[in-house]
């Protein structure tokens, strides 16, 4: 039986599904944005485009995959069009340091 060389092995497909799930957790208990309907396609095809392309370079730690993953997201948004003068999402400070605070509160 051939391999194909696109299929991950389950463990760094489970790690890629985790690290998806918490960061797309993460968007949602803040509230964000991102995780509405106009831009929630978008939001979520980076990130697991970021997280799959970062597993494939050998990051395989959920949290790093996450974090990254956020912080990708946050310097390319789906939508750059931002009129002068408004809140953003990203206003409250980045969101691989929040994400890495909240790791933290939780362990």
């Amino acid at each position: 039986m051939d391999e194909n060389p696109l299929a991950f092995e389950f463990s760094k497909t489970r790690t890629i599904c985790d690290a998806f799930d918490q960061a797309w957790a993460f968007l949602q208990d803040l509230d964000s944005d991102l995780t509405e309907p106009p831009k929630s396609l978008a939001a979520r095809t980076i990130l697991a485009k970021r997280i799959i392309e970062m597993a494939d370079q050998g990051l395989m730690d959920v949290t790093e995959l996450r974090n990254d993953a956020l912080a990708f997201l946050q310097h390319n948004p789906p939508f750059r069009l931002i009129a002068k003068g408004s809140e953003n999402h990203w206003s409250h400070g980045s969101l691989a340091r929040r994400a890495m605070g909240k790791a933290v509160e939780t362990v």
